[in-house]
């Protein structure tokens, strides 16, 4: 009797078991996750195919797909999705997403899938299961690059500073960030005070620290953009890279090289100027800078006493290069005698596009009309007998011949 009984129970449990199997026509296949490699702080996209794997025709209808996330470690974004009905053999794939919390610890994960759908009279709930590993957090970032100055001059010192952040759950530790040039190979003609590797011995779960670099621009740089970059690395994590630029400004440095003058159809010294000359003035200009002064313009002024050309218009002059302003100048004939002294004023515009001007005096020299003395008075003297005792003997001689002639007509 009680081996009847307990070959009953098993027939009914055997039957049980197969009636329950193959109720359930759907699988889960085929799961991945985007990204591949997940980190805290990531949002996830997990995907995998849902199928009717019923060889007998079945259908499933109204199939709701669900995850169910441990919410401690994993925040649901989308964690539903109905995908309607499903026949014989046939598969459709469904996308959810959840973002992996910052305190998640890397591991792997199995997570519950549940399907409920209906098959024919019944309404079934279906529990399948997918994994996916988090990583352990390996990637610091470098973030909120500053400088103090992002155009500064030639012979002017630069602060970079920086943020080196560790958004991982474990702490980032022999971390060194180094200062690279891209532009350039090497970091010459820049000098970097107290070298270009920074050191920090650990940075904590979610925390920064800060980094700062000192850069002069020598002399020897030129002036022009140039591209950085700080490189953060640590024991067993990947590397992080962020650039920044500036531009290198040089300054125009305009200086009076020369200053001539000469005198036109001067009798003797081409540098002696009395009342009535003519003067060529000449100002000769360097820029000893670094940089193209701009709109450069040439100003002499010498009040009333000599009058002429007064302003030179040169435009740019390049960086080692030089230019010159002519004026001709006119002495009045009634000029004083004595010095004058004149104002040059150089005027031109910067890299900044500021105006600068350089300022010098120059005097010039009149000479003074000496007043008529004895010898002079001697000398007028003598000319006037002499010009008078050829008037005399033209007359002489015009009247002798009038004689002549009217002596013959006699």
């Amino acid at each position: 009797m009680v081996r009847k009984l307990f070959l009953l129970l098993a027939m009914l449990f055997f039957a049980g078991t197969v009636f329950s199997s193959e109720l359930y026509i759907l699988s889960v296949s085929n799961s991945s996750i985007d990204p591949s490699a997940v980190y805290s702080g990531d949002v996830v996209t997990l995907n995998f195919n849902v199928k009717n794997i019923s060889g007998l025709g079945a259908i499933a209808d109204d199939v709701n797909v669900m995850v169910e996330l441990n919410e401690n470690y994993f925040e649901p974004i989308k964690s539903f999705e109905s995908i309607g009905s499903l026949k014989g053999k046939s598969s459709k794939t469904v996308s959810l997403r959840f973002k992996a919390k910052d305190n998640v610890l890397p591991g792997n994960y199995t997570v519950p899938i549940f399907l409920t759908y209906i098959r024919g009279t019944n309404i079934l709930s279906q529990k399948e299961e997918v994994s996916f590993s988090v990583s352990s957090c390996k990637v610091l970032k470098v973030e909120d690059i500053s400088l103090s100055n992002f155009k500064p001059h030639i012979g002017e010192s630069l602060t970079i500073s920086a943020s080196v952040t560790n958004s991982c759950s474990s702490a980032a530790r022999n971390v060194a960030v180094n200062l690279l040039p891209v532009s350039n190979t090497t970091i010459d003609p820049f000098i970097v005070s107290a070298g270009t590797q920074k050191k920090i011995d650990v940075i904590p779960p979610f925390s920064s620290k800060a980094v700062e670099f000192s850069l002069f621009v020598s002399g020897k740089v030129a002036a022009e953009t140039y591209v950085f970059s700080l490189k953060a690395d640590c024991a067993d994590c990947n590397s992080a890279t962020n650039s920044f630029s500036f531009l290198v400004l040089g300054k125009p440095e305009i200086v009076f090289s020369n200053i001539e003058y000469s005198v036109e159809n001067a009798l003797g010294s081409d540098k002696k100027i009395s009342a009535g000359s003519l003067v060529t003035f000449s100002v000769q200009l360097d820029n000893i800078g670094e940089e193209k002064a701009k709109s450069v313009e040439v100003i002499i002024d010498f009040g009333d006493s000599i009058g002429g050309s007064s302003k030179s218009f040169l435009g740019n002059i390049d960086a080692d290069d030089s230019g010159a302003a002519i004026f001709n100048l006119n002495v009045p004939s009634d000029a004083a005698g004595g010095e004058h002294i004149g104002t040059i004023i150089v005027s031109y515009t910067d890299e900044l596009g500021v105006k600068q001007a350089i300022s010098e005096t120059y005097p010039l020299y009149v000479v003074p009309v000496s007043p008529p003395g004895i010898f002079d008075y001697a000398i007028l003297l003598v000319l006037l007998a002499v010009v008078l005792g050829i008037v005399y003997f033209i007359i002489k001689f015009v009247f002798r011949q009038l004689a002549i002639r009217k002596s013959q007509s006699r």
